[in-house]
């Protein structure tokens, strides 16, 4: 099976970490950071290849990225390079989230403006891919209440260039706390999907349910936990929520304890609407072709099941149908 050649749509990749290893080598050289310049020790010191101590370990890996998106031409052109990688990949509709707070941190010449804007000028270059991009903007969990609401406030003020808001990080407030500043992205137009259910908590199902009965939550990150609540995926079907799946981060992120064992296919068996994605590419050092070959080996994976979480994917996407159509018809497509 030639992977490339599967038309696809990935819902869940965030753009910080997703990268060309060369990129951010030659970058951090020319920034004098320690990045290691051969690339096997690149791979072994900067990525995260093997499964850490749990998930907040695994995020700790983000710091050193962070600091190669440090000026407006670097993150148009990283911007540039993750929209190649897409159409490289095959990928026709492609949604990426990034978190303004995570690329300004400790960057005050960076404000939120600037970075977006940096990145609407990669998607912008990016246009001759013919892949239609959404961007989903990422409010930290870390934050606090005001900077999460600041951070909604600049993704509101820029709706017409964000399709979606999404909260991601380790959680630190109850999601009825963001209620309030969900409602107003929504009332704007945009999208909600939230990361939930991804780790093996005891409350991962409930975080599930109130992402979706408390903040409105039309997809969910991950949320594979709920495999052993009936309830939940329930009511995960009843409204037609999507799951961003992401095989390898989970194995990454000790939320599975192998690729082989993860419940994708019993999630499918259940009927929840599931879609392939690969969440951090280039922090993970695969692809979302990597993703399409594992389902296949390790789980039986056909064409037509490819076709199926595609199938889901483009309805559950958050672009404009026009644009939707238009891309996954293989016409000329816009970016968002």
């Amino acid at each position: 099976m030639n992977y490339k050649e599967i038309p696809k749509v990935e819902l869940h990749c965030h753009l910080e970490a997703c990268f060309r290893p060369e990129t951010v080598m030659e970058v951090g050289r020319s920034l004098g950071l320690d990045v290691p310049q051969d690339p096997h020790e690149f791979r072994r010191n900067w990525l995260l290849t093997q499964p850490l101590e749990n998930l907040q370990v695994a995020l700790q890996r983000f710091v050193d990225i962070q600091r190669i998106w440090c000026s407006e031409e670097i993150i148009e052109r990283m911007t540039y390079e993750a929209c190649e990688y897409a159409a490289d990949q095959g990928i026709r509709i492609m949604e990426f989230r990034y978190s303004p707070d995570f690329i300004a941190s400790e960057k005050p010449h960076l404000t939120f403006q600037k970075i977006h804007d940096a990145i609407l000028r990669g998607v912008s270059r990016a246009s001759e891919f013919n892949v239609a991009i959404g961007l989903i903007g990422i409010v930290q969990k870390t934050l606090s209440l005001a900077d999460a609401e600041r951070t909604i406030d600049f993704i509101i003020e820029n709706v017409d260039t964000f399709v979606a808001v999404d909260f991601a990080d380790q959680q630190t407030h109850h999601f009825a706390s963001y209620k309030s500043m969900v409602d107003k992205a929504r009332k704007a137009g945009l999208f909600v999907t939230i990361h939930a259910g991804e780790e093996p908590l005891p409350n991962a199902s409930d975080e599930v349910r109130a992402a979706i009965e408390v903040l409105g939550a039309k997809r969910i990150g991950h949320g594979i936990h709920i495999i052993d609540d009936e309830c939940v995926m329930s009511l995960v079907r009843q409204n037609n929520i999507a799951l961003e799946v992401c095989p390898t981060s989970n194995w990454l992120t000790n939320s599975v304890p192998s690729t082989g064992q993860h419940p994708i296919r019993r999630l499918i068996e259940a009927g929840v609407a599931v879609t392939i994605n690969s969440d951090d590419p280039g922090l993970f050092g695969i692809d979302l072709c990597h993703e399409y070959e594992l389902l296949h080996n390790q789980h039986g994976f056909t064409m037509a099941d490819f076709e199926r979480c595609n199938d889901i994917a483009v309805a559950q996407s958050f672009l404009p149908e026009d644009i939707k159509k238009n891309a996954w018809s293989g016409g000329v497509s816009a970016g968002q």
